[in-house]
């Protein structure tokens, strides 16, 4: 039977806007527009050089803001924002004086919004050093102190806010993709994996790369006739085998039920049929957790071809695999050949 594939194309096609993007627009116009009114107020009341640094602020602003839009990639317009506020806050307080020192505090928070927790520490505590050095000889030790106490609190509070919610990020982002049972990518790891891949030897046809899809033979076998723990089990061992003795540019992913997907980065077909055929028989050689337990895999292989979808790449390894199934099992068949 053959398997069910899901068409990743969708995702490259539509490519939804991630909503990560979505909050940087957001945060991007607003600073732009909110802005704005400032730089015509600046101008009337003939601060030029406060209003000169507004507009920049506006521009640069805008700038990022159409660079989420258009590439819908958010590190660079992470970075900029972050940076324009540490900047111009700065410039605020060293044109206005200790009286706009309250502008901290926001700056602090966007900081550590948009930035990594060590850089956004880094960047905003070398920021607070230097408002620190552009006050201190008109501000009294009270007022001083008191600035001292209520920074380093925000500060300490933001760094420690910001790296739990990133490490509860990087928890949620595991689980929803990774497979719990075989610690392997999961079928929407692999489709991202895929569509990184497609995009990359778009850009650079000299690439190459090629998938293999293994199906342990008689499976369900093992689940009859030893029971579903005993199949769990096989399942861990077999991804263990294959994640050991594979590259580190190499990834393994578990399509669905018996079926894993091997991707070998700058492979050609040649090569993967090679390797595809050693860890067959490493599997085939493999001591189980039951004595009587003999276990083999199939496998299809393809390599990417230049202009198909995902889809069709896909489908071209599982054509493969169907004929070495058909063909006895314990084979290994690439999609260009009849002929084992």
């Amino acid at each position: 039977m053959k398997t069910c594939l899901v068409n990743t194309d969708n995702l490259n096609k539509s490519k939804a806007r991630s909503t990560d993007n979505f909050v940087l627009l957001v945060i991007s116009g607003c600073i732009s527009l909110g802005i704005f009114p400032f730089v015509i107020l600046r101008v009337l009341q003939e601060d030029y050089a406060h209003a000169a640094m507004n507009a920049v602020a506006v521009f640069i602003t805008f700038v990022l803001f159409l660079h989420a839009y258009i590439t819908k990639k958010s590190d660079l317009t992470r970075t900029g924002l972050a940076l324009l506020t540490v900047i111009v806050m700065t410039g605020t307080i060293f044109l206005k004086g200790a009286q706009n020192i309250h502008w901290v505090y926001p700056a602090l928070t966007t900081t550590f919004f948009l930035l990594r927790p060590k850089f956004a520490a880094t960047l905003t505590l070398t920021f607070l050093l230097v408002v620190l050095a552009m006050i201190w000889q008109e501000s009294s030790p009270l007022f001083l102190l008191t600035f001292s106490i209520t920074a380093t609190a925000t500060f300490l509070f933001c760094y420690a806010f910001s790296n739990r919610m990133r490490q509860q990020a990087q928890f949620l982002e595991q689980l929803a993709t990774t497979d719990p049972l075989t610690e392997t990518g999961n079928r929407r790891k692999l489709e991202e994996k895929l569509l990184e891949i497609t995009q990359r030897i778009k850009r650079n046809d000299q690439l190459s790369c090629s998938l293999v899809i293994f199906d342990i033979d008689y499976f369900k076998q093992v689940n009859d006739q030893h029971g579903h723990a005993c199949g769990d089990e096989v399942l861990k061992r077999f991804a263990s085998v294959i994640k050991t003795r594979i590259r580190v540019t190499d990834s393994l992913y578990r399509l669905g039920g018996e079926e894993f997907v091997l991707i070998l980065e700058d492979t050609k077909l040649f090569e993967a049929k090679s390797v595809a055929k050693q860890l067959a028989f490493e599997i085939e050689q493999t001591q189980w957790h039951l004595k009587d337990l003999r276990i083999t895999t199939s496998a299809g292989i393809a390599e990417y071809e230049t202009g198909e979808s995902t889809y069709e790449w896909l489908e071209r390894a599982d054509e493969a695999l169907y004929k070495a199934k058909s063909s006895g099992r314990n084979k290994c068949r690439a999609s260009n050949e009849n002929v084992a």
